[in-house]
């Protein structure tokens, strides 16, 4: 099977709650596409970055089963983030961003599995809906969203808009966190959240992270889990782990609810290794694990 990832490859300064600082290979690029090599996806990105980009960082990613498009050094620097873990909270600062991906480089592509997941600009509306729009049967389309709630004041600093509307209708899938749930139904949070981007989108899979738990609404049932509290020295990229092995997961087993464990499984595994950066990604064997003790313990009910 192939998966496609749609987001600039991102250059992090990753700065620990404990004071020590790293610069790591980043964003939904490395995390989501090392991840989905680790479900046995042909994985491909569709990406930019600078020439300010270390040939290691290429090699690191080509040495772990990832493929890249055609068209992606330009002459802008490489997207980068500044990322302040604290105890119970992270600052996000954007210190520059790459080109945005054009539509061109997309048309002929085939692909079981696409993973959208923008950082900052890189993947337009138009991209966005010219995707959905053309989904077929056989094809999977996971969204992370975050890139589009976020905004960022002339220091750089990061911040999720209070509201905004978004074409999504014909994605299968979509994980939100708490803000971002809020921003796409002009406040609401929970269950009321989820049943709102599920009846307005008609989006089957509706993934929502709140604190320690993570639920699932599919059609008129709900799933959820409550996830061990990690003490880790970074969190990134965490997200991004959950929503690849989510969408490869349902590829392959058909199955959303063990799909869904493969994600919380996924998120614990990786908080785990409490390493910082890529090297968190989780093995298969960790996830599944995780996985199958999930399954026997998830929360059900019908709303």
């Amino acid at each position: 099977m192939k998966a496609v990832i749609l987001s600039n490859i991102v250059l992090d300064e990753i700065v620990s709650k404990y004071g020590k600082s790293i610069q790591s290979l980043g964003g939904p690029a490395s995390y989501c596409g090392i991840t989905a090599t680790r479900f046995g996806f042909d994985t491909t990105l569709f990406t930019h970055f600078g020439k300010d980009l270390d040939s290691k960082h290429l090699e690191y990613l080509k040495k772990h089963g990832i493929s890249l498009n055609a068209c992606y050094k330009t002459d802008l620097p490489t997207t980068r983030f500044i990322l302040k873990n604290y105890e119970n909270d992270r600052e996000l600062f954007l210190d520059s961003k790459c080109n945005a991906i054009d539509i061109e480089e997309i048309k002929k592509v085939k692909s079981n599995c696409w993973i959208i997941s923008p950082v900052f600009d890189e993947v337009s509306v138009d991209v966005l809906q010219y995707l959905t729009s053309r989904r077929e049967k056989n094809q999977f389309i996971m969204l992370d969203p975050q890139g589009y709630t976020r905004a960022a004041d002339p220091t750089g600093r990061i911040s999720i808009l209070k509201s905004m509307d978004l074409p999504i209708n014909n994605v299968n899938g979509i994980k939100l966190d708490s803000q971002e749930i809020s921003c796409l139904t002009k406040g609401l949070q929970g269950i009321d959240g989820m049943k709102k981007i599920h009846s307005k989108y008609q989006i089957e899979y509706v993934m929502y992270t709140q604190d320690q738990t993570i639920h699932l609404l599919e059609n008129e049932r709900h799933y959820w889990l409550i996830v061990p509290k990690v003490d880790t020295p970074d969190s990134t990229g965490s997200g991004d782990i959950m929503v690849s092995s989510f969408a490869c997961t349902i590829l392959k087993e058909k199955d959303p609810v063990w799909a869904f464990c493969f994600a919380a499984g996924a998120l614990t595994a990786a908080l785990q290794t409490r390493e910082i950066g890529i090297d968190k990604i989780p093995h298969r064997s960790a996830i599944e694990e995780n996985a199958s003790y999930y399954y026997n313990i998830m929360n059900y009910e019908k709303i």
